[in-house]
């Protein structure tokens, strides 16, 4: 069925007809009939792309608060004690529930990696989001192990990718240089591009790991990733805390894409900040993520985006850097070219992936600067409307597709399992 958003105010101020037609945007127009087509009326509200969050651990939505005030290797300890006993009913409910908290934040699509991830994708599926999903690859270094890592991550890809109509995608995704061995490293980028998919991976996300690579290997993480053959378009890095700036121009020209986790990596301590402005020397694609929810505690890509503009300005001491429209593009269209998805912008022919916000909120006046106002003033709660691959899926605020009830009962009943 067809949807027609009338009346919608755009970002650039002027106000539009949004013709919505199977899972595209068909036309926008100052004034658009189409009969038969169900209607929204966007009046005094602003419509925007879906948020892209490039990077997260749905299911650890059931360890939110559950290690807190901890360094990183003494909180990685703690979840992993609780991550061994989750079964896939867990990750199932604590995906379900990320998937709810996301929509009802304006993000209607995730990049993930974890494990049980066929649970996962029976989530997303119900859900109506949309992601890219990638089982997280680890071998510690065993041959064996490696085999089978790899088996894995392949059947997920072909069992998953480009099922409900699109909507799901895979991704291939070795966890990091420290949890994966460089045969895995180089052959999980053999299926990568067998299948021409994301490689997903952790990146230069603490000083131990650069240092323990250069111990390692004599080089850092970035140069190591360059030499086994992996960086390439399909490349997409979480955190990239402490890249170098020659690191950033080797990123770049491989054509890499950062996903930046700046609330994870501050609640975290883990110190630096990663290069954005050199990022964007180098024409580098910038995207967001938020990490798991064990860790920001939020899915909100609204404090994602104000936290990163917040810590780049306050980091460099320079209030022109991270502009509030390169947030806005790293949020919605870097996120969906890092993916390799027609979706983050509001033009005819793209996904109908779209987001519409509550101007008449207190926090959303006066309107000096549309863009400024949805990095730094909005907030989960200015959300009233989400369309995902052209199906009305969160209305006036409410979830039309999940009973939001009934996902908190059970995700609450696998949290509780997983720490009695």
């Amino acid at each position: 069925m067809a949807i027609l958003i009338k009346g919608a105010t755009l970002l650039s101020g002027r106000k539009a007809d949004i013709l919505v037609e199977g899972n595209l945007i068909s036309k926008i127009r100052p004034f658009v009939s189409a009969s038969g087509a169900e209607r929204i009326n966007a009046s005094g509200k602003l419509l925007v792309p879906g948020f892209v969050n490039t990077h997260t651990h749905a299911a650890m939505s059931l360890l939110r608060g559950f290690a807190e005030d901890m360094q990183l290797y003494d909180w990685l300890a703690k979840v992993r004690q609780a991550e061994k006993k989750m079964k896939p009913s867990a990750v199932f409910a604590g995906a379900l529930l990320a998937c709810a908290e996301m929509l009802k934040s304006g993000t209607t699509c995730f990049c993930d990696m974890y494990f049980h991830m066929d649970s996962v994708a029976a989530a997303v599926a119900r859900s109506g989001i949309r992601a890219t999903l990638g089982y997280g690859m680890a071998d510690m270094g065993e041959k064996k192990r490696c085999k089978q890592e790899l088996r894995i991550g392949e059947k997920f890809v072909k069992a998953w990718h480009g099922r409900e109509n699109g909507r799901i995608r895979c991704s291939i995704a070795p966890h990091s240089i420290y949890l994966c061995s460089a045969e895995l490293l180089a052959q999980a980028n053999g299926l990568s591009e067998k299948y021409g998919v994301p490689y997903h991976i952790h990146l230069s996300e603490t000083r131990k790991e650069v240092f323990d690579c250069l111990l390692a290997h004599k080089k850092r993480p970035a140069y190591y990733l360059d030499s086994l053959g992996v960086l390439s378009c399909r490349t997409v890095a979480a955190h990239c805390t402490w890249l170098t700036k020659e690191e950033v121009r080797l990123l770049a020209l491989r054509k890499a894409s950062a996903s930046l986790c700046p609330v994870s990596n501050m609640k975290l301590a883990g110190g630096g900040c990663a290069p954005m402005p050199e990022m964007e020397q180098f024409g580098m694609n910038v995207s967001l993520g938020t990490d798991g929810a064990a860790s920001n505690n939020s899915l909100s890509m609204f404090e994602t985006a104000k936290t990163l503009g917040l810590v780049q300005k306050n980091a460099r001491w320079n209030a022109a850097v991270a502009k509030d429209s390169a947030i806005f593009s790293a949020a919605t269209a870097g996120g969906a070219r890092a993916l390799g998805i027609a979706a983050g912008e509001i033009r005819e022919g793209s996904l109908a992936d779209i987001v519409l916000l509550d101007l008449k909120a207190a926090n959303m006046a006066p309107y000096h600067s549309p863009v400024a106002n949805v990095i730094y003033s909005a907030n989960a709660g200015n959300v009233t409307d989400v369309i995902v691959d052209g199906r009305q899926v969160v209305e006036d605020g409410r979830l039309l597709v999940l009973d939001e009830e009934k996902i908190v009962q059970q995700a609450r009943k696998e949290a509780q399992r997983l720490i009695s």
